[in-house]
């Protein structure tokens, strides 16, 4: 292929008077001494290693040692420069500095919207805070520059430097970056290309890392002069190169001060990516607060959303707001409590392609059963009797969902399914965002997509308002997907409306991507529903898609491993329902007609199930404070729906068993009926409860079978009215029963039971 070339660059600094006497700073970080390891990103990368400490005081200072003063060293004073994060909390908080274990001087973190932050300390020390990012959660990243006098330090020997929190009970945190600072240049194509004056433009970006004091620079080509300021730390400096068909060398002079150098790189075609961006709120049932507050907010979220289809109207069509419904509960409830006018709102938005209403009721937990997944896809039913179509499933935070989906949603419309994964503590399947048919064992097929977390748009800083910064962050994640092989042009990821779970919805992306679009011609962004790239990947690579025939099992069990009580309690009821609906089966057989009520009991227990299956377990805090409020309060309420479970059931049951008794003979003797609601002949262990009336304690007594035989009997514990008896009952008919008579054996003196 043949190379084209493009005019010199010449970077050209202009140096000006140092402020201090030391001309390069000395690396403030090389190595750990103590302190809680973290990962967290950086203006370096997405993923950097770094020592945290938080303002409370179960949280241990970080302590490191600095690159070592050279042993000829003779200023009076020296200066070190590291990596550093820290969080933007209101109110601020405090962290003490200590230098060779003796405390020099206290900062807090910021609360002004500063670039550079200087704070004089004991002996006349300084540390200068050199903001380089400020992420979506407003946090600031960057380089800091300690200065401290000769009694500080010693030739030849490192510093030791400390940081520690003042406790005021608060998560705000500090971090030190494991990175020892170098200087560098180096330089690199963005994936945009510009849109300006009519032509278009490539991006490239030179990455200045400056460990001197601050400086004017200024870049001189054939036909641009660009000056800018060269500030301590981390530089981004952006060039605009005319587009390329073809990759082109560049051939570049750097020079600074009286060193030239010779920088040479290519520019390329970008890929011209398409990038759906869904909306949605990440439905926990608590975590964040209280489920009794989640669960009316997140009608009031549709509410909003409406009103902001109103607000963006006029908006160009990919900047418009649209909202995914993550849990179809949401819906549901929104179909029964709200007026006529809001619901016709919702209908219109909804056949607009607007808003869309996605089939799993929550995102579950492993605990539900196949069963109760049948039983979760009742609310499409619901939506078709007001003509909503329903065509993708949305489990998201949750690595996986039951097999049995995929049968269970045969005939019912469903065709997709979108899973936005949480990597925290589990590994993810596959190494990028992957689309496969998953196939179940009878053959049938859910068209899949392993997306990025559920938040990964919030981790771009599409939401934060910095347009900037979303561009560096995306271009990187491009790079990434382009390095591991991503087989498409086009990709999908989800966002919310603020960063956090149970985020109210915001038109914060419809402005960014309006911008966006009017400012680059690639890559293109388009505000999505979770159905959209979907549908992309149905028309268009449907055939190209790997098969992927096996289970896709999740990892959020440990929360319920640390309730077995409830857990138990919830496992139980899951049997008991199916039990439930055979008896209920069974009496309409028997010619019993069923209340006309039965329907809605059973979905009113499978509900307060469901609520106990969904994955969140424990308010945010539940650890680091589980006495508090809202972790008692959250615990209190999750616990409750699994006993309410186990209520309702039993009522359920009684219900059933008072429809079936009638058709049962009656007998002169006790008898005790054993059901079987499965369709195959069972032997097994039954419990039983018999009111010492029937059976009195110290009497003699045998249970037979229909044929008179005898059956191994057990008593367990008593009561005062009773007592619990365990019956090995043998050959239980498929759905039908067998009856036991109770004999008491006058005269017989009883024997001693083991």
């Amino acid at each position: 292929m043949k190379t084209k070339h493009l005019p010199i660059l010449l970077l050209l600094f202009i140096l000006t008077t140092m402020v201090q006497a030391q001309e390069n700073y000395l690396a403030g970080y090389e190595q750990k001494i103590s302190g809680t390891d973290f990962t967290y990103h950086s203006p370096f990368s997405y993923r950097e290693n770094c020592l945290l400490t938080r303002a409370r005081a179960d949280v241990p200072p970080i302590t490191w040692k600095t690159e070592a003063v050279p042993n000829d060293y003779s200023k009076k004073t020296v200066s070190f420069i590291w990596l550093y994060g820290i969080g933007a909390k209101t109110p601020s908080n405090k962290f003490d500095l200590y230098v060779n274990k003796e405390k020099v001087l206290t900062f807090s973190s910021p609360n002004k919207n500063e670039e550079v932050r200087t704070l004089s300390g004991k002996d006349g020390a300084q540390l200068v805070f050199n903001r380089s990012m400020v992420d979506t959660n407003r946090d600031e990243m960057g380089t800091a520059v300690l200065t401290i006098s000769r009694n500080y330090f010693t030739p030849g020997n490192a510093v030791e430097l400390m940081v520690d929190g003042v406790d005021n009970h608060s998560n705000d945190w500090f971090m030190t970056f494991d990175k020892v600072l170098s200087e560098d240049i180096k330089s690199k194509q963005l994936k945009t290309v510009t849109k300006k004056e009519g032509s278009l433009y490539h991006t490239v970006r030179f990455e200045i890392v400056h460990l001197k004091a601050p400086t004017k620079a200024r870049i001189t080509t054939s036909d641009l002069t660009q000056k800018f300021d060269i500030k301590t730390g981390f530089n981004e400096i952006d060039l605009l190169i005319p587009a390329v068909t073809t990759p082109t060398k560049v051939d570049a002079e750097l020079r600074m001060g009286k060193v030239r150098k010779q920088v040479g790189f290519r520019v390329e075609p970008v890929k011209e990516w398409t990038i759906h961006l869904v909306q949605h709120s990440h439905t926990d049932i608590g975590y964040t607060r209280s489920q009794t507050e989640i669960l009316t907010e997140h009608l009031r979220f549709i509410d909003y959303a409406l009103d902001y289809c109103d607000q963006t109207d006029d908006y160009p069509n990919e900047a418009k707001f649209r909202w995914t419904c993550e849990a179809a509960w949401t819906v549901r409830e929104y179909l029964k409590n709200r007026p006529k006018e809001q619901i016709d709102r919702l209908l219109r938005r909804i056949k607009e392609g607007r808003i869309e209403v996605t089939s799993m009721f929550f995102n579950f937990s492993e605990i539900i059963d196949e069963t109760a997944l049948a039983m979760q896809t009742q609310a499409l039913n619901h939506f078709k009797e007001r003509g909503i179509d329903v065509n993708t499933a949305m489990q998201n935070d949750v690595n996986g969902i039951g097999w049995a989906m995929i049968d269970l949603y045969k005939n019912t419309g469903i065709k997709y399914l979108t899973m936005g994964q949480h990597g925290h503590r589990t590994q993810v399947p596959f190494d990028k965002p992957t689309s496969f048919w998953w196939e179940s064992n009878s053959g049938n097929r859910l068209l899949a997509y392993r997306s990025e977390h559920y938040m990964h748009g919030n981790a771009l800083s599409l939401t934060s308002g910095e347009l900037d910064q979303f561009r560096t962050n995306l271009s990187q994640y491009l790079d990434g997907l382009e390095e591991k092989g991503y087989p498409h042009n086009r990709t999908a990821f989800q966002f919310s409306g603020y960063v956090t779970d149970n985020s109210p919805p915001s038109t914060k992306a419809c402005d960014i991507v309006k911008e966006w679009n009017e400012k680059y011609e690639w890559p293109k962004l388009k505000l999505s529903l979770a159905s959209e790239f979907m549908v992309y990947l149905d028309k268009n690579k449907s055939d190209d898609l790997p098969v992927k025939k096996e289970a896709w099992p999740d990892w959020w069990t440990d929360g319920f491993g640390s309730a077995f009580t409830e857990t138990k309690t919830a496992r139980t009821v899951h049997s008991n329902m199916i039990a439930n609906m055979g008896l209920l089966s069974m009496a309409q057989f028997m010619g019993t007609k069923l209340p006309e009520n039965i329907t809605g009991d059973i979905e009113k227990a499978y509900d307060e199930l469901l609520f106990y299956d969904e994955h969140t377990f424990g308010a945010a805090e539940s650890i680091t404070d589980p006495q508090i409020e809202n972790s008692v309060i959250q615990w209190g309420q999750k616990s409750a729906y699994a006993w309410t479970a186990f209520k309702e059931s039993s009522l359920i049951q009684e219900k059933a068993l008072g429809l079936i008794q009638q058709h049962i003979p009656k007998a002169k003797e006790p008898t005790i009926a054993v059901f079987n609601t499965l369709n195959w002949e069972r032997s097994g262990l039954v419990k039983a409860y018999i009111d010492h009336q029937l059976l009195p304690l110290g009497k003699s007594y045998k249970i037979l079978d229909a044929k008179e035989n005898e059956i191994a009997v057990q008593r367990v514990s008593s009561r005062a009215d009773g007592s619990n008896y365990l019956l090995w009952v043998p050959n239980v008919p498929p759905m039908g029963y067998a009856t036991f008579k109770i004999v008491l054996e006058e005269g017989k003196k009883l024997q001693k039971q083991n």
